[in-house]
């Protein structure tokens, strides 16, 4: 029977083709029990393509939070999805897709989810996704370059001349509301210790008006570094010389000038400074004329510089000066003419003076005569013309011109000739005997 039930299944196509379906369908049960299909989850960064279409618009854009990544579902069979991660997949957005709103500040952008690679049972779901962007006008802007420092140069120097030199511009370029903020742009070098001229590459760091520096993420700049060059001077302290132009009223004069500061620090090339041992202000600076109290004046040092000098602080350039102004005095001394010294009497000559007494009055400053003794007059006369007979001989006195004066003054003397019993006549230093 069971032989006879075989021969008929053999012998029959249309259980042979049946017998190929059923063992078709049962390898599928199979199949499907031990691999079934599932779903996964991935995450993978949005790559922007043809960005130059928003700034073709004048336009620049930023990514909305959560946006420049996409999540999406991955269903395929388990065999090939525990095969996947997140790099087998590719997600775009296309900028020559945006969409803007009715304001145009804002855009959204189709992301296109694609596998790497092919995969016979791998289908991507929820394929609509968007990159939401903010839409700003882009602006563009030109700043001139500010040089600063940091540190302090080493004992004994100074900071010199401190120039961006390339380039002295740089060129900002991004969202407006960012670049508006922009006030100004500023390279700092380090100078710290240093002794000698130096150049660096530093990068420019962009500020507020509230002296904020001003995130630069967003931002386009012409140049990353620049070039900046600092000088490194040498300093030397001087003292200032001031003089006078200009004649004071009748009898006043000139008793002093003194200046604060009295002294300068200047900074330069050390073949500048070295041989300079002053700072000396022209006389025509100070006008004195028909004065008859103190001038007091403040003068700009910083104009009166050599070349190639300047002043280590630039505050310090204005100095206040104070001519001091007295009018002269007088006072009258009585020398004892057997005080006062004959030089150069002839031979064989004796003179003597026909008074005992002789008054000098001198003209100066009240301090300068209340120091002055009769003693310290050196009263003399030159005989050296003298003949025989009675003469006015005009009186030499030993004074400083620059601080007394007096008018001429003479004594009459009598010269003899000498008996030879007669010593000479000559007379000495003597006391004051002045008022």
């Amino acid at each position: 029977m069971a032989k006879k039930i075989l021969k008929t299944l053999v012998n029959n196509l249309g259980f042979k083709i049946l017998a190929v379906v059923l063992a078709f369908i049962l390898w599928l049960v199979v199949y499907n029990i031990d691999d079934p299909k599932k779903s996964k989850t991935f995450t993978t960064n949005v790559t922007v393509e043809n960005a130059s279409a928003v700034t073709d618009m004048n336009k620049c854009y930023e990514v909305l939070d959560g946006t420049n990544t996409v999540t999406f579902t991955v269903t395929g069979k388990r065999s090939e999805l525990e095969k996947l991660d997140d790099t087998d997949f590719s997600a775009v957005a296309d900028m020559n897709r945006l969409i803007i709103n009715d304001k145009g500040n804002k855009a959204s952008v189709p992301i296109e989810i694609s596998a790497k690679r092919t995969y016979t049972s791998v289908s991507i779901n929820n394929k609509n996704k968007y990159m939401e962007l903010s839409l700003e006008d882009l602006m563009s802007r030109r700043f001139m370059i500010s040089a600063d420092t940091s540190g302090k140069v080493a004992a004994g120097y100074a900071l010199g001349e401190v120039s961006v030199t390339n380039p002295n511009v740089l060129n900002v370029s991004g969202p407006a509301s960012i670049v508006k903020k922009v006030d100004k742009v500023v390279a700092t070098i380090d100078v710290d210790g240093m002794s000698s001229n130096l150049t660096d590459n530093v990068i420019p760091v962009l500020y507020d008006s509230d002296g904020n520096e001003v995130d630069t993420t967003q931002l386009k700049l012409s140049n990353t570094t620049v070039t900046i060059s600092a000088k490194i001077l040498s300093v030397k302290e001087v003292p200032l010389v001031f003089s006078t132009t200009g004649t004071p009223y009748g009898e006043y004069r000139v008793v002093e000038i003194s200046s604060t500061p009295d002294t300068v620090k200047l900074k330069g090339a050390s073949n500048v400074l070295n041989p300079l041992v002053s700072l000396e202000i022209p006389a025509n600076v100070i006008n004195v004329s028909g004065a008859r109290e103190d001038v007091k004046t403040t003068i700009d040092i910083s104009e009166y510089l050599p070349d190639g000098v300047e002043l280590v602080d630039s505050s310090a350039a204005s100095v206040t000066v104070t001519v001091r102004i007295e009018a002269y005095a007088s006072r009258t001394y009585h020398l004892q003419t057997s005080d006062i010294r004959v030089n150069s009497l002839p031979d064989g000559l004796n003179l003597s003076f026909d008074k005992a007494q002789v008054s000098v009055t001198i003209s100066g400053l009240q301090d300068d005569l209340n120091k002055l003794n009769a003693s310290e007059l050196a009263a003399s006369i030159d005989a050296s013309q003298l003949s025989e007979g009675t003469h006015q001989v005009e009186l030499s006195l030993k004074l400083d011109e620059d601080h007394y004066a007096y008018q001429p003054i003479t004594v009459s003397v009598t010269v003899k000739a000498k008996n030879i019993q007669d010593g000479d006549t000559s007379t000495d230093s003597g006391e004051d005997t002045g008022e």
